[in-house]
């Protein structure tokens, strides 16, 4: 396929928290003829007129608030023009061929919703996948890691957007499920590779921070797609277990005095009851912008 006809059928979305210092080697992988589109929810105006003045494709939108992942999204999804759009976690490496490549297979494949590349650093266990051909260079799946997703705008008009409700983690899991059960079917491309470095997207002098609001987030949105999407009581039987290992880790820390550790596992539990009381998930990063 040429690569002329990119700007005609994709564009890229990326969302982007304080991640200065690794969103260029991100965009600089991208054709130049691809629009792409940032979604900053730093609130970093500085970054929106480095990045625009730096590189002609790339459109940097500023929300009011930081949105969180899906939401941030959903933001660039609205903006989307083309028949297709690539949304990329912004600590990712493609493959200088996986565009091109993935782009091919919209050509080969019949009502999917999702195509995927092949993360190099992920496991792909048996139970992952419908249908694994090992005659074929793609197959029907499941669940994919959410790093990197060529959406159908068709299909996801039909599916709906990502869930506002969840701010980070699981938000991929619930768009599946709802793909999966309309018949919008998920592929992984064999051919199409990429790499997924995973918690360095944001600068490291904000780490614990982040790791406070992700591990807050993640016990939160992990009860709230199991009720969500097979029920309350389903919904505690899933995540008991991410209760007591918190709860006992908690104890650990705090009676060895360790504030550091004792916070991470404090903000699970406060994440999980937060959730079971079916609070909305409020937290947010406290940073200074």
């Amino acid at each position: 396929m040429n690569s002329r006809t990119y700007n005609d059928r994709l564009t890229v979305i990326i969302v982007s928290f304080h991640s200065n210092q690794i969103i260029e080697n991100l965009i600089n992988v991208i054709e130049k003829n691809i629009k792409v589109l940032v979604i900053e929810n730093s609130l970093d105006k500085k970054l929106k007129i480095d990045l625009e003045k730096k590189f002609e494709n790339v459109q940097v939108i500023i929300p009011s608030k930081n949105l969180g992942n899906g939401a941030g999204i959903n933001l660039g999804f609205s903006l989307v023009k083309t028949e297709f759009s690539l949304y990329l976690d912004v600590d990712t490496v493609p493959d200088k061929n996986m565009i091109n490549i993935l782009l091919e297979n919209t050509q080969k494949i019949k009502n999917f919703s999702m195509l995927t590349p092949k993360v190099q650093n992920f496991n792909y266990g048996e139970d992952l996948y419908i249908e694994h051909n090992k005659n074929k260079k793609y197959h029907k799946m499941k669940f994919v890691t959410g790093c990197a997703l060529l959406f159908n705008m068709v299909s996801l008009n039909e599916a709906g957007f990502f869930d506002e409700n969840i701010f980070l983690y699981y938000e991929e899991h619930d768009l599946y499920h709802r793909c999966l059960k309309l018949g919008l079917d998920i592929y992984l491309i064999d051919d199409a590779k990429i790499i997924h470095h995973g918690s360095s997207a944001v600068n490291k002098k904000y780490n614990h921070e982040i790791h406070l609001n992700r591990n807050w987030h993640y016990c939160w949105s992990k009860f709230y797609y199991f009720k969500k999407n097979y029920g309350y009581f389903y919904g505690i039987k899933k995540t008991i277990p991410n209760f007591l290992r918190a709860f006992r880790k908690y104890l650990f820390y705090t009676v060895t005095r360790d504030k550091k550790n004792s916070l991470l596992h404090r903000a699970e539990i406060q994440g999980l009851i937060a959730s079971y009381f079916l609070k909305k998930s409020s937290r947010r990063p406290n940073i200074n912008t």
